[in-house]
């Protein structure tokens, strides 16, 4: 396998195409988590849920044949971009790598939301309103407080989503097309052939490995991101003194507050 630039290539846009993907579903997810669980109305968020969870109950196929009518020649998506002149009438993204990206996205999305939303959901309130009584930024808000308060799950969701990308091999056979193949698919013709089941296991032995490398890296990227951000160094007394003096200030003001209402 290594001597083959033909498989070594398929390995590489693998890991690439699982990796973005990935990346793209958790920033597309983590606004609607957020959303759902810091704006929704109690009443509301079970029906969201469910509306989340229904991919989970579908069939996989269902979903990968529902997802061409949307984007085949005639169907809504691509008369949606001819009437705003974007594509020709005739045109279509089916038989693309990016047909095959949209549609692991579109399936990732959903454990995507359901981890970063108990993600969402664990961050205090009252954490988030002391940090604006203190008068932090929305950037520092979110790079101090959220994102160490988040990571974990971060990791969490990286994973699940990686790793269900990674082995995927019905999307590609059906909407990668020649050139947005991976190397689920080599793997599973070959046992499909019956022949060069060794090489098939060596396939999936070498995909595993790097797959665990890749993310037990980020894993650990995170969580020295969530150390570097929420720890404090002793060069980094003097920041901890003011903002315990500001903190002294702001439960001075809110008490004074209080007593005159």
């Amino acid at each position: 396998m290594f001597s083959s630039a033909v498989y070594m290539s398929l390995l590489g846009r693998t890991l690439l195409i699982a990796f973005c993907v990935t990346v793209v579903s958790i920033a597309l997810a983590w606004p609607a988590a957020w959303a759902l669980a810091r704006y929704t109305s109690p009443k509301a968020k079970p029906l969201i849920l469910g509306f989340v969870i229904i991919p989970y109950i579908t069939s996989q196929l269902l979903l990968i044949y529902g997802f061409v009518s949307l984007i085949q020649a005639g169907g809504p998506v691509m008369s949606f971009l001819s009437s705003i002149g974007l594509a020709d009438p005739q045109a279509s993204i089916m038989y693309t790598p990016a047909a095959n990206i949209l549609m692991l996205i579109q399936e990732s999305i959903p454990t995507a939301i359901l981890v970063m939303y108990s993600a969402s959901e664990q961050i205090s309130g009252s954490v988030l309103e002391a940090s604006r009584t203190l008068g932090a930024s929305k950037g520092f808000v979110f790079t101090r407080v959220i994102w160490p308060l988040s990571s974990a799950m971060i990791g969490v969701n990286f994973a699940l989503t990686f790793v269900q990308t990674v082995g995927a091999f019905a999307e590609p056979a059906i909407l990668g097309g020649p050139n947005g193949q991976m190397l689920g698919n080599t793997i599973s013709a070959q046992l499909s052939a019956g022949v060069h089941q060794q090489f098939a296991g060596a396939m999936s032995l070498v995909l595993l490995v790097t797959s665990l490398a890749i993310v037990g890296g980020v894993t650990g990227l995170l969580s020295w991101s969530r150390s570097a951000l929420s720890g404090v160094s002793k060069a980094g007394r003097p920041r901890v003194e003011s903002v315990a003096a500001q903190t002294r200030i702001a439960e001075d003001a809110l008490t004074t507050e209080g007593v005159l209402r």
